[in-house]
């Protein structure tokens, strides 16, 4: 604040890293289609010159909607006493609203479809910069690149000028509200090692509304797909009988454990807090290192912390399940062991990541969430995993396995893929903690 600099330039630096992250991330999907298009088309300059300046412009429009909705988010939770958690509460219900409108876009998708005359129509008239990309590519046009350019540089540092104010507003409220909390007196209450290290964990978790927002939110709509399946089972069968799956309602409320087990490991894997809990301890780090405390019981607190989260969220989806579907004993066992086993899998193997990976010296949550290696890695590991796993359900299934040998399978596999982690874990990670240095 006492820096000689315009708050909008301060801004405009903040908003211009997460470009060059999102820059990156778009270019791992566009740069592989572009060398395919070249491979099989003829193509000239011009089409490089526009391929080069949308890789470069087609991040942007992303990042200014989501600065509005952040400051919209931001803004509203600020009038609030518990800042944070209102800002998860509204977080969470944005992202339930988009994520029902995206299951209900068949309609409108149809309805566009039937009234576009060409494809390149159809794609402009969901979403311009793509649209205009195509147009560009197939019939390039000088006026219409610049254009395209003055259009996206226009509205990111119109977004950066309008929300300057805002940003510093609200971030002077929240630095103001923290530095008056220090004033408070607390009690402090002798606790044994571990309850206490896991209470130091979840109250991390809890007070950053990115982390709880990033990593809880495949819980909650583990949750809502739970529910949605038990009230609305006859519907999402008939879709399935559209989409040309010509399964009867009894055959597929057979497979429903199969369905159940899939979502678990989905939402397991693609929800692992581990891999930013070591990164979040910053600058804080070599405190707690220097605990009496052995480092195995620090990262075992971590690794439980994390499960004592998923797990009851898991088990509640499983309940609502198990109040619409008449499951057998043998089913239930095996899925509630799965509900402990796959949190188990996905948060040791992420605890293993952020060890090898640390990112310790973030500026914010953020960075360390959603930008860091640790929590790439594992949204990519777990994808593929969870990949795998639903293909080998299907494949057994298809290949005339029964429902409870195909879960069984499914099961083994990840009991022995914890073990291996574990034996892991007990071999490298203290070492790899005692190496983390800030």
């Amino acid at each position: 604040f006492s820096l000689s600099i315009k708050k909008s330039t301060v801004l405009f630096i903040r908003i211009f890293k997460f470009y060059i992250f999102e820059l990156i991330y778009n270019s791992l999907f566009l740069l592989p289609a572009m060398v395919v298009y070249i491979r099989y088309v003829n193509v000239d300059f011009r089409f490089y010159l526009s391929s080069i300046i949308a890789i470069l412009l087609l991040p942007i429009i992303p990042i200014v909607i989501s600065c509005i909705i952040g400051s919209i988010i931001s803004v509203t939770s600020s009038k609030f006493k518990m800042k944070n958690i209102a800002q998860i509460i509204i977080t969470t219900f944005i992202l339930l609203i988009v994520f029902y409108f995206s299951f209900n876009l068949e309609g409108m998708m149809k309805n566009l479809a039937e009234n576009a005359t060409s494809i390149n129509d159809f794609i402009t008239k969901i979403y311009y910069p793509a649209g205009a990309y195509i147009k560009l590519v197939k019939n390039f046009d000088l006026q219409n690149l610049l254009i395209f350019i003055l259009i996206h540089i226009s509205l990111f540092v119109i977004t950066s000028l309008a929300l300057g104010s805002i940003y510093f507003k609200i971030n002077s409220s929240v630095k103001k509200e923290k530095t008056s909390k220090k004033s408070k007196r607390y009690n402090i209450k002798a606790r044994k090692p571990l309850i206490a290290l896991i209470k130091k964990e979840f109250n991390k978790f809890i007070s950053s509304p990115v982390f709880i927002t990033n990593a809880g939110f495949g819980l909650v709509l583990y949750i809502a797909i739970c529910v949605g399946i038990n009230l609305k089972i006859e519907s999402i069968i008939g879709t399935l009988t559209e989409q040309g799956i010509s399964l009867s309602v009894e055959q597929i409320k057979v497979y429903i454990p199969v369905i159940i087990f899939g979502l678990i490991c989905f939402t397991s894997l693609m929800s692992s807090i581990t891999s930013s809990m070591i990164s979040l301890d910053g600058k804080t780090f070599n405190i707690l290192k220097s605990l009496p405390v052995k480092p195995s019981k620090i990262i075992f607190s971590k690794i439980l912390t994390a499960v004592l989260i998923m797990i009851p969220c898991i088990l509640i989806g499983n309940i609502i399940i198990f109040t619409k579907f008449s499951f057998t004993i043998i089913q239930i066992i095996m899925i509630l062991i799965a509900s402990f086993i796959l949190p188990l899998v996905s948060e040791t193997l992420g605890i293993l990541v952020n060890l090898k990976y640390p990112k310790m010296d973030a500026e914010n949550d953020t960075e360390v969430v959603k930008q860091s290696m640790s929590s790439m890695i594992a949204v990519f590991a777990g994808m593929i995993f969870s990949g795998l796993t639903i293909y080998g359900l299907y494949k057994g299934i298809e290949k005339g396995l029964t429902v409870d040998l195909t879960m069984l399978y499914g099961l083994c596999i990840y009991i022995i893929i914890y073990i291996v982690l574990l034996i892991y874990l007990n071999k490298k990670s203290v070492k790899e903690f005692n190496e983390i240095n800030i």
